[in-house]
């Protein structure tokens, strides 16, 4: 595994960890569609279906911010992808919310802070 990778699924790691400290239901991880996409993250949050996208960059920002590099093609498959999983369980996309989590780390690799901002 790549160092880039490593810290990848650390964060991933980390925020689910997060989400579930207070008080979200992980649902699924790494949900994936053939040919589609992937979703890191599907949990569940007050009623909400809560899709989450997990960007890492270190604190330098020398390739942007993490919310930057979800384009608008990538936040496409995440919503082609989540129509599926909203079809397997019998989920109203009315109660589904789109969330990119930033995470900032140091040059070691160590997680800084992480930001949820709202896609779609």
């Amino acid at each position: 595994m790549t160092r880039n990778q490593d810290i990848g699924k650390k964060s991933e790691e980390y925020v689910a960890n997060y989400l579930e400290l207070r008080g979200s239901k992980i649902l699924a991880r790494n949900y994936s569609v053939h040919n589609v996409g992937e979703i890191d993250i599907i949990c569940e949050y007050k009623n909400r279906i809560l899709v989450i996208e997990v960007k890492s960059r270190d604190s330098r920002e020398r390739y942007g911010t993490p919310e930057e590099a979800v384009t608008r093609s990538k936040q496409q498959k995440i919503m082609r992808t989540t129509l599926q999983y909203c079809k397997e369980n019998h989920i109203d996309l009315e109660h589904v919310s789109y969330f990119v989590a930033g995470v900032i780390h140091d040059v070691s690799g160590n997680i800084i802070d992480v930001q949820f901002t709202p896609f779609f």
